[in-house]
C-alpha cells in the first residue's frame, strides 16, 4: 500500500478546499503520536466531519469517514459563503476535537442535485459567443 510508504507529517493538518461551485474536498493527515492512537483504538475508528459556515460558526453538514482515508468530498452548503472544517473523533463515548481546517469561499448558492453539471470557464465562453 502507497499510503503505508509515505513520510507522516510532523503535525496534524487539515485542509478545506473548494472543488467545483458544489463540492467541497477536505484533506487530512496525522502524525506519527495521532495515528499510533488510532491504531491502538484510543479513538473509534471514524471520524466525523463538520463544516460550519466561519462568520457565525453555525452547523452546515457532517460527514463520517475512515480514518485512514484521509480525504472526502462534502457538498457545499446551501447557504455558501465562507466555510471552514473541524475533524472530530470519538473517544470513550464522546466526540473531541482533533483538527480545524482553515476557511474556504462557496458560491452564494450550491449547485442543485438535479444541476450537477459543472462547465469550465472556456466551455462558457465557447457557448456564449
Amino acid at each position: 500500500m502507497p499510503e503505508l510508504l509515505r513520510p507522516l507529517p510532523a503535525e496534524d493538518r487539515l485542509v478545506l478546499l473548494p472543488k467545483n461551485p458544489g463540492m467541497f474536498f477536505i484533506f487530512w493527515q496525522f502524525s506519527r503520536g495521532r495515528e499510533d492512537s488510532f491504531q491502538a483504538a484510543s479513538f473509534a475508528p471514524e471520524i466525523e466531519l463538520r463544516l460550519s459556515y466561519a462568520e457565525d460558526k453555525t452547523a452546515a453538514s457532517a460527514h463520517k469517514a475512515p480514518w485512514r482515508a484521509g480525504r472526502a468530498y462534502l457538498p457545499v452548503p446551501e447557504r455558501g459563503g465562507n466555510c471552514e472544517a473541524a475533524l472530530y473523533a470519538m473517544r470513550n463515548g464522546a466526540w473531541e476535537k482533533l483538527l480545524e481546517s482553515n476557511q474556504a469561499a462557496a458560491p452564494a448558492a450550491a449547485v442543485s442535485a438535479g444541476d450537477s453539471a459543472y462547465g469550465s470557464l472556456e466551455f462558457h465562453k465557447k457557448v456564449l459567443s
